[in-house]
């Protein structure tokens, strides 16, 4: 007789938050926030492998997940809920406001990005928006994406280069691959702080304000590789992807009146991803002035 085959349904969507954080009175204080507000709070963890086990059994309504864990990151415990169980959104709680934070949210398909900079009552409005099917981005993350003065289309572009260190151009070139700090500490061995300290060093060089313009520029207009000869650069091209970039962002993290809809927020996502591909494939390579590196014999 063959067995009975076993149905599996997801319990019915709840209508409170799930909290992800490894401090505890971190999670203690947003849980007082949250109920003080009368917003239930269903669950929560100090583990990312715990949460992704957690979250789509109780299925919260909005999980708020912090971005640096012991053992992961709150962008990937968003996409593996979002691929379990795509009904629950999330918003991450990051320590910074830089560009990476924000493009690592929005690619996860986060419905939000909150800074711990930000103080209780907005940090609530915030939350209120994503549980009403809003996008829910700090403003700390907006003055970053403000037109600026420098422009990357510099014909100089290479000169521009030639006063950064050998540290500073690996620092450089893992901006333009999209590299977190954490990411770049892992690579150059040194502490995050010294990261921070080093990115700001090749902000003020480049003359540019923000680790997107930087990153853009690194990207599109220098084939840069890692090593001793990281100066060594062959093509120059003209970047034209930074204001598509800086659109898609602004889009994505716009606080519009009416709820989004999954399918919405996807196409932002996507128009992000398409924007950022788009500095890898930049078709209007060309040599540069400078003569080829002899090799060696």
């Amino acid at each position: 007789m063959a067995e009975p085959v076993t149905q599996f349904s997801f319990p019915a969507p709840g209508h409170g938050v799930f909290l992800l954080d490894d401090y505890e009175l971190v999670r203690l204080g947003l849980r007082n926030l949250l109920e003080a507000a009368e917003i239930p709070v269903l669950g929560e963890s100090a583990s990312a492998r715990q949460a992704i086990r957690r979250i789509p059994a109780l299925r919260p309504q909005l999980a708020i997940l912090d971005a640096n864990l012991p053992d992961g990151t709150g962008t990937a415990v968003c996409r593996a809920i979002r691929a379990t169980d795509p009904t629950i959104h999330c918003v991450i709680v990051a320590d910074t406001t830089d560009e990476t934070t924000l493009i690592a949210a929005v690619l996860s398909e986060a419905w939000g990005c909150l800074s711990k900079q930000d103080d209780n009552a907005e940090q609530l409005r915030l939350i209120r928006r994503a549980l009403a099917g809003g996008t829910a981005f700090s403003s700390r993350f907006q003055h970053l994406l403000q037109p600026s003065g420098t422009s990357p289309q510099d014909p100089q572009s290479e000169g521009r280069l030639r006063p950064l260190s050998r540290q500073e151009t690996n620092a450089a070139i893992g901006l333009g691959q999209g590299k977190s700090n954490r990411q770049l500490a892992q690579d150059l061995d040194i502490s995050e702080k010294s990261v921070k300290n080093l990115v700001a060093s090749v902000l003020h060089k480049l003359g540019m304000a923000t680790r997107t313009q930087a990153a853009v520029f690194i990207a599109t207009s220098t084939n840069l590789t890692p090593g001793p000869d990281s100066a060594g650069h062959a093509y120059i091209r003209p970047p034209k992807q930074t204001t598509r970039i800086t659109a898609a962002l602004l889009n994505c993290i716009k606080e519009g009146t009416a709820p989004l809809d999954d399918t919405a927020r996807a196409q932002a996502a996507s128009a992000l991803a398409a924007a950022l591909a788009g500095t890898k494939a930049d078709p209007q390579a060309r040599p540069s002035d400078r003569p080829p590196a002899k090799k060696s014999k």
